[in-house]
């Protein structure tokens, strides 16, 4: 065998692990993808909220008629909501329901509606 074929056959083989790396190192989005609506708060007449996460990792934050967009992330089976302003809020997620805690604020329950 050449050198050439030897570089050639490792080339292959790393890339092929790098691949396998990307593939099964990064979690689905999809499982998590939809619609959540937040749990009743102590404030009977605060505005609904609603996050939705959509598979390709766009999503959208709804206070009654107002809506901010924002990117997320699964990392290490935690949820990471970056903010406009270059920060990152890390939350919980399992099966259908996500626990956000944003900065000066109580904890937050979101619910799968969808």
């Amino acid at each position: 065998m050449t050198r050439k074929t030897r570089y050639e056959r490792r080339g292959w083989v790393l890339g092929l692990c790098l691949i396998m790396v990307l593939v099964f190192g990064c979690e689905s989005k999809d499982k998590y993808a939809g619609v959540y609506k937040a749990q009743a708060q102590a404030q009977a007449k605060q505005a609904e909220i609603v996050v939705e996460l959509k598979a390709n990792g766009d999503g959208l934050w709804r206070v009654g008629s107002e809506e901010v967009t924002f990117a997320w992330y699964i990392k290490r089976g935690e949820l990471r909501v970056n903010t406009k302003g270059g920060g990152v809020i890390v939350g919980k997620i399992d099966k259908d329901t996500i626990e956000l805690t944003l900065p000066n604020a109580d904890a937050m329950i979101f619910k799968k509606v969808q």
